[in-house]
């Protein structure tokens, strides 16, 4: 294991520092590392031209063996480059999977906000185990006071960026592996069973969205929501970061929450619009043209029969009567070849529209279905123009004529 520590030109007094029971008197905290971390094997100290030549430095030297001490030279940090030369030698001692303990006692100016991004960075790119992040609290005491002073462990600040991404990830994507993961290991790690229980249920609601299960999505986002509420003092108390997120969280998926998606057949179809067009925005362009077609072939069975068709043989009559519906439309069938539920969709006002709608679900869903193998297919970048410029519009288009879209708060 090795330690990252900081020097300044500052006149250091000598107090007794105190770290998870143990205790070490010292006027360079640097020292301390190998008393309160006994395993610690190398100390690189980061020093800037002026610290290198300050008495601070030559102290420390001949406080600690030579063979365990690694004298980094940084820059001062008076520019942007500088600055990026101070994380780039942060970063550069830390090999693929070691172990590190960062401190930032000594640090100055920007040297710690560089330094908890450093850790950040190390843990994702090069998987390092970062052992602790600490900071001698000197002020935590009057000056004149000559008790103890605490060692803060700064680590489950750097673990706040872990959960802001996997949030992130998850708002942005629907996929909540990475969030999930983390309440199960830090349920695991407290033994606490309504942490576990929210990164599985987190874990259903997300693969539901990803794999385009409305009906999932509608009751896990119910359930999901209980789930906060449950796990909320658990989460106070373990998982700090996560209920910072929870709200948000809560703001851009509780909306989907319907207890009975096939009974409440417009509730349900209102709560699949929002999602065709979440699934748009955010570029999930396969999933938003799969929900879509069904959403059609739902919302006209919906009008025709007054009920949640789910029967696999009615839908597949009404994807007839629809094909049937852009036959006609393009001149290539005659009226008198629909079947029952083409013949009622020819009589309503919007069945052109209706007819242009399903054809360019047919068209963009087949290609997509197909992995672009076929001779007259669409680049990604128009499959994305189609669904968003086009489809979706014409899908809100036809919601609002049959009653089908949000309602206004």
């Amino acid at each position: 294991m090795k330690a990252i520590s900081f020097l300044g030109p500052t006149d250091y007094k000598t107090v007794t520092y105190t770290y998870r029971g143990q205790e070490f008197t010292t006027r360079l905290f640097p020292e301390a590392l190998f008393h309160f971390f006994p395993d610690l094997q190398q100390l690189y100290v980061f020093a800037t031209p002026t610290v290198q030549s300050h008495p601070n430095l030559a102290q420390l030297r001949e406080r600690v063996p030579p063979d365990r001490l690694i004298v980094v030279p940084i820059p001062e940090g008076h520019t942007e480059e500088e600055l990026w030369g101070i994380f780039s030698a942060l970063t550069e001692v830390v090999a693929d999977r070691e172990e590190v303990v960062f401190d930032i006692t000594h640090s100055f100016r920007s040297i710690p906000f560089l330094t908890f991004l450093a850790a950040a960075y190390l843990r994702a790119a090069r998987r390092a185990r970062i052992r602790a992040v600490v900071y001698g609290a000197y002020e935590a005491r009057p000056k004149d006071d000559p008790g103890p002073r605490p060692v803060f462990d700064l680590t489950p600040f750097v673990s706040l960026l872990d959960w802001l991404a996997a949030t992130n990830q998850f708002i942005h994507t629907g996929d909540a592996q990475y969030l999930a993961r983390l309440l199960r290991q830090e349920g695991e790690a407290r033994r606490s069973g309504a942490l576990k229980h929210a990164g599985e249920t987190l874990e259903s609601f997300s693969l539901a969205v990803m794999l385009c299960r409305p009906l999932e999505v509608m009751q896990d986002a119910g359930r999901m929501e209980n789930m906060l509420k449950r796990a909320a003092n658990d989460m106070a108390q373990w998982a700090r970061p996560f209920t910072v997120m929870a709200d948000r969280i809560q703001a851009e998926y509780g909306k989907y929450s319907l207890s009975d998606p096939v009974g409440d057949v417009t509730a349900s179809l209102r709560h699949q619009l929002s999602l065709i067009r979440w699934y748009a925005e955010h570029g999930q362009i396969i999933q938003a043209v799969t929900l879509a077609r069904e959403w059609v072939v739902t919302a006209v069975g919906g009008r025709l029969q007054d009920s949640f068709v789910l029967a696999t043989k009615e839908r597949e009559k009404i994807e007839q009567g629809l094909s049937g519906l852009c036959r006609v439309a393009q001149g290539r069938s005659f009226p008198c070849e629909l079947n029952e539920v083409g013949r009622a969709l020819q009589s309503w006002p919007e069945a052109r529209d209706l007819a242009d709608l399903w054809n360019q679900l047919s068209t963009v869903r087949n290609d997509l279905d197909h992995a672009g193998m076929n001779p007259s297919r669409m680049d990604a970048l128009k499959l994305r123009r189609k669904t968003q410029e086009e489809i979706l519009p014409a899908l809100e288009a036809l919601a609002r004529q049959w009653g089908l879209a949000e309602e206004s708060p």
